[in-house]
């Protein structure tokens, strides 16, 4: 027999078949949004792969849907973050979400001391957050990959993320050029998400796109990545994250690709995003709908904002603040 290679047998899969079986239609976990989970849920054993133009809000879309798993289900995660910023900037970035305070004095919803000192020792118990120690230390797919599996057994993280592909060390001239590359590093990732019941994140930065009629952008698909079609033959789900007004805060979601099945269906919704907190939300009627675990108990905050509203950080109403948490809405002002 071919090394690395076997013959299934009845007893080898009879037991795995049953339990695909009984979760053939299992969804994966609800990340807070009622029309992204008409779309997708996050699932173990697969890989999702995010594109968007830079601001487009990719990145905060990730982060949110990741640090929802962990409030909600208890989630642990790996994050590879280079394209966010230094470690306080990742961290103050997830603290903003979960407290929906932030970092900048000008704002009067400032964390305090003992927010900041008490949210990170919740959060650095739920993400795991690599960071380089040396400016010359590189890390392979591979490598991380790896690494997640490890850190699987040591501290049970349930998902890995990369942000963003670019970042990475990719030795493609050992695999004779870019597109053998991916030919051999995508099935890697996919079968070590399969293998140990991980969720494996990666974003990647597409090339431009045709303008319309308008002078906009067109949202990338998987194939404006660079070697697309190796990305959408391997891609397990694949997501585009597009905000045509960069300086607006509606978000186009575009689901390209779901696989398995019971992950989602393809299709597009929208999100809008909260300078103030730091997150997203729906509207119902005039109301802002934040995400929350039990949709029919979603946290609703009696104010309103236009789509597509041009922030200003000079000139940003503090009176539109909005927090996570009720409780601050009498103090905030």
């Amino acid at each position: 027999m071919k090394e690395g290679f076997e013959i299934v047998t009845a007893d080898s899969v009879v037991e795995s078949l049953r339990v695909f079986r009984d979760t053939y239609n299992e969804r994966g976990k609800y990340l807070g949004f009622p029309n992204i989970h008409q779309h997708y849920s996050m699932q173990l054993g697969t890989c999702t792969d995010w594109t968007g133009y830079p601001r487009s809000g990719k990145t905060q879309v990730l982060m949110e849907m990741l640090l929802n798993t962990s409030m909600y289900y208890g989630w642990k995660h790996l994050v590879y973050f280079p394209d966010v910023g230094n470690k306080q900037e990742i961290i103050a970035d997830l603290l903003h979400k979960k407290t929906g305070k932030g970092f900048d004095p000008k704002y009067k919803n400032l964390i305090s001391d003992d927010e900041i000192y008490t949210e990170t020792q919740w959060l650095l118990r739920h993400f795991c957050i690599l960071t380089k120690k040396e400016v010359k230390a590189k890390i392979t797919p591979f490598e991380f990959w790896d690494l997640a599996v490890m850190m699987k057994k040591e501290v049970g993280i349930h998902t890995a993320s990369i942000d963003s592909w670019k970042d990475l060390n990719h030795p493609y001239k050992e695999y004779g050029g870019y597109a053998t590359y991916l030919e051999e590093v995508l099935p890697y990732r996919n079968q070590i998400a399969e293998d140990n019941n991980l969720h494996l994140h990666t974003i990647i930065h597409p090339k431009l796109t045709e303008k319309d009629s308008k002078g906009n952008r067109k949202p990338p698909n998987p194939f404006d990545l660079k070697g697309g079609s190796e990305w959408f033959n391997s891609g397990k789900s694949m997501i585009t994250v597009h905000r045509e007004n960069p300086e607006g805060n509606l978000a186009d979601i575009i689901f390209h690709k779901m696989k398995p099945r019971s992950v989602g269906t393809v299709g597009a919704t929208t999100l809008m995003f909260d300078l103030a907190s730091f997150t997203y939300f729906n509207y119902d009627g005039p109301k802002r709908v934040y995400a929350s675990k039990d949709s029919e108990h979603m946290k609703i905050h009696d104010e309103s904002l236009e789509p597509n509203l041009k922030f200003d950080e000079e000139e940003y109403d503090l009176k539109s603040i909005v927090t996570m948490q009720d409780e601050l809405d009498e103090d905030l002002f």
